[in-house]
């Protein structure tokens, strides 16, 4: 389970549900839907896998009950004529469906998907060459029921980011990569097969990342359509080594299923408190069980713990091992609340959030005071499920007041955001002390920035300063890193160079690279002291020797003119470069692809071509001109293994 954060630290999300309550299950009588997949492109980069991808996903859809249009490969005119086909047999429909995969591109605002003849010599070309979004939005409303965009059509075009690249500023204003989120209607759901703005891997196999995970998933019975698309984001992200995201946003009316319908639930028995003092488990074979449980499960935090259990954090747990472990001591001990509990921390690091929801709601009936407290952050954001506001702040209320840290914090929390509560920032800081005062480290930085602001407490940097020395005792490395960005002063609280120093050489001493990063961003930058670049170079290289990608990419320009200690190897640049693009680094993005005009050096662009000369990626003799060519063997090169 993973807890909200303070507006203040920068944090992914996978999935954003925004669902209105109501049982009613919405089952489709007439289905039908438009895929398109483009991928012979002629005038950009050509796309191996959206026809793959659009022709499984039709036959998919088929399958499940959806009269399909399909069109591959199609030009401006060709698009034009599918979606007013779509246009007429949308119009009644129980559910209209549209998925798209090829290429493309937002412009302002606005989001265009190109056909496979697009020119475009200049941004004027967009609204004549490409097709809008909006257009094909238009026509589901002709629907009466449920309306589905799916667009995987966020590969990376380098031909669009040409033509965006010399557009002028004042017409390029919203330009950018990816998608722009689309303001969306009642009973709409829109998939993107990654977050708007970012860029989607066309996929090394027959289909992308999200069109195999889609697959896997849409005829599955008895599965409501947001717990599939989480599903599928989840997939996504494990097969992505967690470099795609893909975001739905879901504003329905009621449920809907590709398969089947929701299965009846029996009512939940209320079980009844266990005696503490009565054991729970009937012989030592359960008691084996239940041991492995706790061992790959436990919850520190959880009050039900024996003191002999040392428990697991979340980010520790190994789902599989932990699921078949805690399934077996379930078994053996079916009315266990702390087995229960713990089998649903080990379902929701995998992924299972529906099980995990019904798991967390019976141990929480049973008295559980973590599982109430986790049950009411799935409540709060519709994780495995319906929202239910209410429902999670008495839960959170009553485990807070039980001495449940975790609910005590995002009790805090839901005051300073307004979440289901009155905003108060009085009554947040009063949260936050509580839990701070049990030696939670993340509430102790929320109440440090706090006091930095003065904000529902008197400004007081000797009080954040004592927060802050306490975080320092902690190993809390993520707080830590983050209370120190706040202090540079670019998120609105006070600078603080020296204690933001302090955090990253903390977070550095616990084994972080991103504490030598960050102390190395400093010194490069001259926050706190004079430019050093010298130091900058042996932090970056102190970081990237265990392994930190952007400290590697962020060594490029040093190695290019030989700077800051550092010698001249553009050689060295373009494997450092190269290493961190695959491992996902922006950095390296920004250097090697979005703005290499401004950032390589003549031989570093020559030496980055022979390394992917060398890959098979590049067919022709590097001379460092640095052409689309180049640019789509980038694109290979960040999906090779």
């Amino acid at each position: 389970m993973t807890y909200p954060v303070r507006h203040w630290i920068v944090a992914i999300g996978l999935v954003i549900l925004s669902l209105a309550s109501n049982p009613t299950a919405a089952l489709a009588d007439k289905r039908v839907a438009l895929v398109i997949g483009n991928s012979a492109y002629q005038n950009t980069v050509k796309l191996p896998n959206p026809r793959n991808d659009a022709s499984d996903v039709a036959n998919a859809l088929k399958g499940v009950g959806f009269e399909v249009i399909e069109g591959y490969d199609l030009d401006r005119r060709g698009m034009d004529d599918a979606f007013r086909r779509f246009a007429h047999e949308a119009a009644g429909a129980d559910a209209a469906l549209f998925y798209y995969g090829g290429h493309g591109m937002q412009y302002q605002g606005a989001n265009y998907l190109m056909p496979v003849d697009a020119k475009l010599t200049g941004v004027e070309d967009i609204a004549y060459e490409m097709s809008r979004v909006d257009d094909v939005l238009s026509d589901l409303q002709r629907a009466s029921g449920v309306r589905i965009v799916m667009l995987d059509a966020c590969r990376d075009n380098p031909l669009a980011q040409e033509v965006l690249s010399k557009a002028a500023p004042t017409r390029s204003l919203g330009a950018s990569r990816g998608l722009a989120r689309i303001q969306q209607t009642a009973g709409t759901i829109i998939a993107y097969s990654t977050q708007p703005g970012a860029v989607a891997a066309d996929g090394g196999g027959r289909n992308s990342p999200f069109a195999a995970a889609l697959l896997g998933e849409v005829d599955k019975p008895n599965v409501e359509i947001g717990a599939m698309f989480r599903r599928v984001a989840a997939e996504v992200y494990k097969a992505t080594d967690e470099r795609q995201l893909p975001e739905v946003t879901i504003s329905l009316l009621g449920d809907f299923y590709f398969v089947g319908n929701a299965p009846p639930v029996a009512p939940t028995p209320q079980l009844p408190t266990p005696d503490p003092a009565a054991p729970t488990v009937p012989d030592s074979q359960a008691q084996a069980a239940v041991d492995g449980c706790d061992r790959l499960a436990a919850s520190s935090l959880d009050m039900d713990r024996p003191s002999g259990v040392p428990g697991i954090e979340r980010d520790q747990i190994q789902p599989k091992l932990a699921i078949d472990a805690c399934r077996a001591a379930l078994a053996a001990a079916p009315n266990d609340r702390r087995v229960q509990f713990q089998l649903a921390r080990a379902l929701d690091v995998a992924g299972e959030e529906t099980e995990a929801r019904d798991l967390l709601t019976r141990s929480s009936a049973a008295g559980s005071i973590s599982a109430m407290s986790d049950l009411a952050f799935m409540l709060e954001k519709g994780d495995g499920g319906p929202k239910d506001l209410p429902q999670a702040m008495a839960l959170f209320d009553k485990a807070a007041a039980a001495g449940n840290v975790v609910a005590m914090r995002n009790v805090g929390i839901e005051y300073e955001n307004g979440t289901g509560r009155s905003r108060d920032a009085v009554q947040a800081a009063k949260w936050y002390q509580k839990a701070a005062d049990t030696g939670d480290p993340q509430a102790m930085g929320f109440l440090a920035v706090l006091y930095l602001q003065g904000t529902g407490v008197p400004k007081n940097a000797g009080m954040a300063r004592q927060w802050i020395d306490r975080l320092l005792q902690t190993e809390h490395t993520q707080t830590i890193l983050r209370v120190g960005y706040v202090l540079l002063g670019q998120t609105g609280a006070v600078k603080d160079f020296a204690t933001a120093r302090s955090l990253f050489q903390r977070a550095a001493e616990l084994g972080n690279s991103d504490g030598n990063v960050m102390l190395a961003n400093m010194a490069a930058n001259g926050l706190g002291g004079p430019r050093d670049f010298n130091k900058a170079v042996g932090l970056f290289e102190k970081a990237a020797a265990i392994g930190n990608i952007n400290a590697k990419a962020s060594l490029m320009p040093f190695l290019m003119y030989g700077m800051g200690g550092a010698k001249f190897d553009p050689g060295l640049a373009a494997d450092y470069g190269l290493e961190a693009l695959h491992g996902g680094s922006p950095v390296a993005r920004t250097f090697l692809i979005d703005k290499w005009q401004a950032n390589l050096t003549p031989p570093t662009r020559e030496a980055v071509e022979q390394r992917l000369a060398r890959a098979g990626l590049l067919d022709r003799k590097p001379d460092g001109r640095y052409g689309s060519d180049t640019l789509a063997a980038l694109q290979s090169y960040i999906l090779t293994k």
